[in-house]
């Protein structure tokens, strides 16, 4: 389901696939092409707009079928809205008098952090750029002004386009219709042209930039020093292969809770070492769908994958101290305080050091699993917090000492 939203934001996106083309080569009708980060950038665009709250998206074609009737469908599987128009005067009956529509230009990639500022706009706008030569591949309006791809405008905007020809683009026309009634014009930083946040893309080169650019975002959003150090060289070789193979990307969607179910079985089963080593090949598969399929511009989104396997390792590790110990909750106090403060620390501001151990499942793994090997689980997840509480006491002495080296300037 989409989340809640408010108000004031758009209640609608009118978006395009007509006229996409990859290097000058037009896509079959009907198509929605797998050319950024294993999906379609339609798809990324929907998917973009309902985490900023938007439900109902009106889509401009001139032909559809294929894999856009199934892109549809999974949607409204989420419960979202997707209806395909072809004409100006097609838009009208989905729209309502107080409806708020975003307008976006059919190869435009925006990250999730720009669509949600300019959503919480009161006003109505047109997004635009200057005519500098990096900004070419923009729509322009006039001779030093060029279309940023975004608007929101109101019904009365859209209402105009009852009377445009049936071959003319609808979001270009709209376009002019939205200058034409002096709808305020918000220039966008030109950062996020150069940062990648806004792009157009025209090609198949800025497809590979592109898809370079997220994989980068998305392997460095880890802050765990094996996740960083060891998986983040692995899936940056792995992840653009997977990309080039749907069944491959859908069996990565689901790798990570099948092994932590593996997981579980190994700690209800007694074989805590494997059980441990079993954890970290989950959290590896955990972090490979994250950078295949998860796009991390909203750090706050949850992935319900992710929580389904954290708890079932939580649940196994759990399990597998319960039956080391005979049956008694002997144990159960180191994994719970383990767990705990895994779970805590992911919420303080850490140095660096600090950082990449505490946030770091994977290392805690590997500590587990070698010190159940050499001392048992249960004094393995002991060890381990001592470890962590270690770390956390040299961090507030630190704290401390910076403190005062402040107040003594």
């Amino acid at each position: 389901m989409a989340p809640a939203r408010s108000q004031n934001i758009p209640t609608i996106a009118l978006l395009s696939v007509t006229g996409e083309g990859n290097g000058g080569n037009e896509f079959l009708p009907g198509t929605a092409r797998q050319d950024l980060a294993g999906g379609s950038l339609i798809e990324h665009q929907i998917t973009t707009l309902a985490r900023a709250g938007i439900s109902k998206f009106l889509i401009e074609v001139e032909n559809y079928g294929g894999s856009l009737t199934a892109l549809a469908d999974r949607c409204r599987m989420k419960g979202l809205v997707v209806v395909f128009v072809r004409t100006g005067a097609d838009i009208q009956s989905f729209v309502e008098a107080s409806d708020r529509i975003w307008v976006q230009s059919s190869q435009l990639y925006v990250q999730f952090g720009l669509i949600e500022t300019l959503t919480k706009a009161t006003e109505n706008f047109v997004a635009t750029v200057d005519s500098r030569d990096e900004n070419t591949a923009f729509e322009r309006i006039d001779l030093n002004t060029r279309w940023a791809g975004v608007s929101v405008v109101g019904q009365d905007t859209i209402a105009t386009l009852r009377d445009v020809p049936d071959d003319w683009s609808i979001i270009s026309s709209l376009l002019r219709q939205s200058v034409l009634a002096q709808i305020p014009m918000r220039p966008v930083s030109q950062q996020h042209i150069a940062n990648g946040t806004l792009t157009v893309l025209t090609g198949p080169q800025d497809f590979s930039e592109l898809n370079r650019q997220i994989l980068r975002r998305r392997v460095a959003s880890r802050s765990g020093f094996v996740e960083s150090q060891l998986f983040g060289p692995v899936l940056a070789r792995i992840v653009p292969v997977i990309w080039q193979n749907p069944v491959a990307v859908t069996i990565t969607k689901f790798a990570s809770p099948i092994l932590a179910l593996v997981v579980l079985a190994l700690g209800f089963s007694n074989f805590a070492t494997a059980a441990c080593i079993a954890a970290f090949v989950a959290i590896a598969a955990n972090s490979l769908r994250l950078a295949v399929t998860d796009d991390v511009d909203d750090q706050s989104h949850i992935q319900s994958v992710s929580v389904i396997t954290w708890a079932l390792i939580i649940l196994a590790m759990v399990s597998a101290v319960y039956m080391q110990s005979s049956y008694r909750d002997d144990g159960l106090f180191a994994a719970f305080a383990v767990s705990s403060l895994a779970y805590l620390t992911q919420k303080m501001a850490l140095p660096k050091g600090a950082k990449q151990l505490l946030h770091s499942p994977a290392a805690l793994t590997i500590f587990a699993a070698s010190g159940s090997a050499l001392l048992g689980l249960i004094q393995a997840l002991e060890w381990i917090m001592v470890l962590q509480l270690t770390v956390l006491i040299f961090v507030s002495l630190r704290n401390d000492i910076i403190g005062k080296k402040a107040k003594e300037t």
